[in-house]
């Protein structure tokens, strides 16, 4: 496997000048509206659009069916969501030199989770979203390679990231207690499979996670890549953006909220986000890095 150095170079016509163009001949009721900072994703470049909306623009062809994905999903499976989330309020076709599609949503105000964590008391609101969010998941549900798969399916992965974190140090000098890690895993793996299939967020990580007021939770932004996935898989992305007794908390609230009586939710979220924070420690983007170390924290698999 290749070390992951970060997203592909954005298509090179985005620019504030074409966002400006966009919405002065598409959306001229919005020509109003200042263009303002811009933000660099994986997938999306998105711009202020006046105080309250953002422009939403794929950065690479990819991300073209995830915007449509969002689109479509918010407005229809999102549609009585009452946390906060983007909704799309409008949205564009190619022009010039940008050859895809876009859309304008509303804005959110707060900061993402990833670089500080959210206070441990915004875990009830958080289980309380995804309740809201996991209804059941038909056949249209997309697949998403990455999430929607099984435990035993993320194994080889796990152990190729085991390899590199052999002996390597956290941000501050945390070393990994490789045993306790398979200790996690081997539970996970042993704990009841689980019954159904839910719509998910699919990618809820601290930078997908708002922060306002000092902590407290301020809504839940990116769904181009939602899917059909197991309960388990958005709870486990907690760990990167709360503490572990935020998470206890957050998955409390879910299983009130929700009515779950899945036997084998919390083993299984603990060995996903093990997993996942196992992957993103070997990547080379420092934020990625420091959030798999604050979810082994919060795991509990950091030596003494």
């Amino acid at each position: 496997m290749i070390r992951d150095s970060g997203p592909p170079p954005a298509h090179p016509a985005i620019s504030r000048p074409l966002a400006r163009e966009l919405i002065e001949t598409q959306l001229p009721g919005l020509a109003h509206l200042e263009v303002g900072e811009r933000f660099d994703g994986w997938d999306m470049v998105v711009y202020r659009l006046g105080p309250d909306l953002g422009l939403r623009l794929p950065r690479v062809e990819a991300a073209v069916g995830p915007l449509a994905r969002e689109s479509r999903l918010l407005s229809t499976v999102g549609a009585a969501w009452t946390f906060p989330h983007p909704r799309v309020v409008a949205s564009g076709v190619a022009q010039g030199d940008y050859p895809w599609p876009w859309a304008v949503v509303t804005w959110l105000p707060g900061a993402a989770a990833d670089a500080s964590p959210l206070r441990d008391d915004a875990g009830p609101e958080i289980g309380r979203a995804f309740a809201q969010v996991h209804a059941p998941a038909g056949e249209e549900a997309w697949f998403n390679p990455e999430q929607s798969i099984s435990l035993t399916e993320r194994s080889e992965n796990l152990e190729w990231a085991l390899g590199l974190l052999e002996g390597a140090t956290g941000p501050d000098g945390e070393r990994l207690d490789i045993a306790g890690v398979r200790e996690l895993w081997d539970e996970a793996l042993s704990a009841p499979a689980p019954a159904e299939v839910v719509w998910s967020h699919a990618d809820p990580h601290g930078s997908n996670l708002l922060a306002v007021d000092g902590g407290a939770f301020g809504g839940i932004i990116d769904w181009g890549k939602m899917a059909g996935c197991e309960r388990a898989v958005d709870l486990s992305f907690l760990y990167t953006a709360l503490g572990a007794t935020g998470v206890d908390a957050a998955v409390r609230a879910y299983r009130e909220a929700s009515g779950c009586e899945d036997p084998g939710l919390e083993a299984r979220l603990r060995g996903i986000a093990v997993a996942k924070c196992a992957s993103w420690a070997v990547l080379d983007r420092p934020l990625n890095i420091a959030m798999a170390w604050r979810g082994f924290g919060g795991l509990g698999v950091l030596e003494d």
